[in-house]
């Protein structure tokens, strides 16, 4: 296993305050040549260098001047250029003692543009029938010193002035307007207005042949949306929803958007979703391109959640920016929370609340339960360990304990606490205690202490309730995947009960406490906006079961409570038959949200247990418990039927087709013979018709489903298809596509998509988990810098359940563990022992479970 190195922070030596950039591209030759002008200071000490950071750069040339205000500018003799790999940096040594005060840097440099998406890189697309190629760049995390010598981390805010040299014929863009364009034979140069004040990661640039749509915010901000030609005409959504947005957190931060344009481009080829460069946000294509033939309309929420998390960055993150890594989560965690609120105000009709339970409130509760979880605020001390916490934690909790803390604050409050710390830090950076310090200024209330743990502490409380009709007891410890395999923990946490009838208990923050009570159980946690979950005795289970057959309780409040009961199943604080009983009151169920939270139990049955009588004994439950929706909903959508009828009908179609329904599955089977393409069939349903063929189909399906993919242009679509390419049960079939995995067909950006479908296949998995030893080197130069690498043992682990392939995980991974897969892997780790605890516990109950509702 390999020592964590840890970098020293060079903004301590030297702070930049304005970079004059040059750059020429070559796309012919992937390469590029440039000049930096930096103007700052160097502070501390005085010595004999200044060290900026650089990866991978052939320096020419370099200059320093000493700007003296008695002497004015003053030459100083570079005597030595040298680079130290090993920490990325770019040291030059003058020929005198360098002290404290402003400096002039000039550097002449070149580099390479590699198909890594990071740094500057190429962005492949076909046009007219010819291949095309686009240039972008991925700065964040510390990507800019790929592309030009700087200060590499988000503390050295500075402004910047962009000059790019590119061909003709081609659409030039920034984080600015465009000052100047001048002509010269076949290139043209383009210099951009100076930036804001802003984190080299932030920066960006893009040129290629694209096409646009257009609209203006009522203030008169111009927003763009660009694509590859082909695909401009599908940002229409895109950019009617980014208007919106923008005029939503004008009014909501009280602090206009910054910079007179917007622009946001989808990439061909793109790692992550999206990355919120100021004035001009990248997406990979999926993240902002609709196409009314080929969207579905989850995609299409998911296309403005994307919009309203980036657009949110403008402000958090971009305007006021956080010190150093650690605290990343003030960025990601914040945004992942607001734009459900954003959504909310503009799509009311998506109930957008009740969906962040199981979307995001559920993910961040189940990646806390490992004892390898991190805290949401958590020390980064080299670079490669950056991409690692761009995780659930960061986003999902990080979202969490904000809306826990907003609950806890009172919407208003909380806003007007924003509103104060933004302007406060605007064009600053800060920590995570700047933010508590302004909203408890604003609130009056405890805002440090009631927050410490929930970010500074790994994991998250059980709040066990019991009632002997006497006292109301409840009790608090820290919640694990697995009881079997637990650590102990003596923190406690302040407990919002978020229960009416216990108001007057607001908090619980110590181990246990009674209230005399003669009553029934009240429910603890209305809404589900703590970030914890809780357990009842069997008398209140039952009684809940009635109120949920009643209608007397809410959706989140049905969907919290089986998701917590069965979290505790699957840990061993509750037996799983006892949970798997209460589905029975679900029957009537007509929530998408609740859907998901069944389909989310029975799934991860399905996964972790993987045994043949057990999953054949599921079918006809499937089938059964899917029926009633089946039958409401049918196959075709009405003109009157909600949004969540939309979202459940594939949901419940999907189940019953894996309980073998023979109408739905028949119905499924047609609908595939009839498609000549796509589009011939509704969006919403081709996930449902594709794995319909692929479990009752073979090599002929196979070949249709592979045609499909080579023939559509919707980067959505070959994701459904890529999944139901990876479903099929024949050896010689599965080992055919994981072939597809590392060849032209399948993107770099998709590679983690394709592996996460083939280990889903309990069919293909030891296949898989193969395929990817004898191809880890490969992955390794396609992907190992961009964050879905670090994954990889994650999703691996999750496809298994028992100690053979726990000895050979490890024995695979612990010799090449690197900062970058370290956290990763020992979360993986945990995740194959929990869930063989769990299998080896509960296999039998679990099996007598079903066998007993055929």
């Amino acid at each position: 296993m390999r020592a964590v190195k840890k970098v020293k922070r060079l903004y301590s030596e030297f702070q930049p305050e304005h970079y004059e950039l040059a750059i020429t591209p070559n796309k012919d030759k992937m390469t590029f040549v440039g000049t930096v002008k930096i103007l700052g200071k160097k502070t501390g000490r005085p010595s004999q260098r200044i060290t900026l950071h650089q990866k991978d750069l052939a320096i020419k040339s370099a200059a320093l001047i000493k700007n003296d205000k008695r002497r004015g500018k003053l030459q100083i003799k570079v005597d030595r250029i040298n680079k130290h790999s090993s920490f990325d940096e770019l040291r030059l040594h003058a020929g005198e003692m360098l002290y404290p005060g402003e400096y002039e840097l000039t550097i002449t440099f070149s580099g390479k543009i590699t198909e890594q998406m990071h740094g500057i890189y190429p962005c492949n697309f076909m046009h007219n029938g010819k291949d095309k190629k686009l240039i972008a760049t991925q700065f964040e995390s510390h990507y800019a010193r790929e592309v030009f010598p700087c200060i590499d981390e988000p503390e050295a805010k500075a402004t910047f002035d962009l000059i790019l040299n590119t061909s003709t014929g081609e659409t030039v863009l920034g984080n600015t307007p465009v000052k100047k364009q001048t002509k010269n034979g076949e290139f043209v140069q383009t210099i951009f207005e100076t930036t804001p004040k802003m984190s080299t990661y932030l920066l960006a640039f893009a040129h290629g042949e694209l096409g646009y749509r257009e609209a203006k915010t009522k203030d008169g901000i111009i927003v763009r949306t660009y694509a590859t030609p082909d695909n401009a005409k599908y940002t229409e959504f895109a950019v009617e929803t980014a208007v919106k947005c923008l005029e939503f957190y004008n009014e909501y931060f009280g602090i206009p958007y910054p910079l007179p344009k917007l622009d946001m481009i989808a990439l061909p080829d793109f790692s992550s979703g999206a990355m919120e460069n100021w004035g001009l946000v990248t997406y990979r294509e999926q993240a902002l391109l609709v196409d009314p033939a080929n969207t579905s309309i989850e995609m299409k929420q998911y296309v403005a959640m994307v919009i309203a998390h980036e657009l949110a960055h403008q402000w958090f993150g971009n305007l006021v920016t956080m010190s150093w890594w650690t605290d990343l989560w003030l960025n990601e965690g914040f945004a992942s929370w607001i734009e459900y609120l954003a959504c909310a105000e503009l799509f009311p009709q998506w109930h957008m609340w009740t969906q962040y339970i199981v979307e995001d409130q559920f993910l961040g509760l189940r990646s806390d339960s490992l004892a390898n979880s991190h805290p949401v605020s958590v020390t980064i001390n080299h670079p490669d360990e950056i991409r690692t916490i761009f995780d659930d934690i960061s986003y999902q909790k990080g979202s969490a304990v904000i809306h826990m803390l907003q609950a806890y604050l009172g919407g208003e409050v909380f806003r007007n606490g924003l509103r104060y710390y933004l302007k406060k830090y605007a064009y600053k950076n800060t920590e995570t205690e700047d933010l508590w310090a302004a909203l408890e200024e604003v609130s009056g209330k405890p805002v440090r202490d009631f927050m410490h743990v929930w970010i500074g502490e790994t994991g998250y409380p059980l709040v066990e309730i019991t009632n002997d009709k006497i006292n109301l007891k409840l009790k608090q410890q820290r919640f694990f995947a697995s009881q079997e395999i637990n650590h102990a923990s003596t923190t406690l946490w302040p407990v919002p009960l978020n229960s009416g009838p216990l108001s007057k208990l607001d908090v619980l923050d110590t181990a246990t406490v009674k209230v005399p009570w003669a009553a029934d159980t009240p429910l603890i946690n209305e809404g589900h906006s703590g970030f914890y979950i809780t357990t009842y005795d069997k008398e209140t289970y039952a009684n809940f079961g009635l109120q949920i057959e009643a209608g007397a309780l809410s959706e989140t409040e049905r969907l919290g409570l089986l998701f917590d009961a069965f979290s505790a199943s699957r840990a061993g604080y509750l037996g799983t038959p006892q949970v798997l009983g209460m589905l029975k009151h679900y029957h009537a169920e007509h929530s998408a949200p609740v859907w998901d939270t069944i389909s989310l139990v029975l799934g991860d049955i399905r996964r972790v247990f993987d045994d043949e009588e057990l999953l054949e004994s599921m079918k006809p439950y499937l089938a059964k418990i899917s029926a009633e929706q089946v039958g409401r909903l049918g196959w075709k959508a009405s003109k009157s039927e909600t949004y969540f009828d939309t979202l459940l009908r594939p949901i419940a179609l999907g189940l019953s087709s894996i309980g073998n329904n023979p109408d739905v599955v028949k119905e499924a089977l047609k609908r595939f013979e009839s498609i000549k393409k796509s589009e011939d069939q509704d969006p919403d349903l081709r996930s449902v018709i594709y794995y319909a063929a692929a479990r009752n189909g073979g090599k002929k399906e196979f070949e249709k489903l592979k045609m499909l993919y080579e023939k559509t242009h919707s980067p959505t679509e070959k994701i459904v298809l890529a999944g139901a390419l990876c479903a099929f049960k024949q050896p010689e079939i599965y080992k055919e596509s994981l072939k597809m995995i590392n060849s032209p067909l399948v993107r770099i950006q998709d590679i983690s998509y394709w592996i996460v479908a083939s280990f889903s296949n309990r069919h293909a998995k030891l296949e898989t988990w193969a395929w990817m030893k004898e191809n880890w080197k490969w992955l390794e130069q396609s992907i190992g810098a961009e964050l879905g690498f670090a994954r990889l043992p994650l999703y691996a682990a999750r496809a298994f359940a028992n100690k053979k392939f726990r000895d050979d995980f490890v024995k695979f991974f612990e010799p090449q563990l690197t900062p970058s897969l370290r956290r990763e892997y020992k979360k993986a780790l945990e995740t194959v022992e929990w869930q063989t605890a769990w299998r080896n516990r509960d296999l039998k109950d679990i099996k007598d479970f079903f066998v007993s509702q055929i």
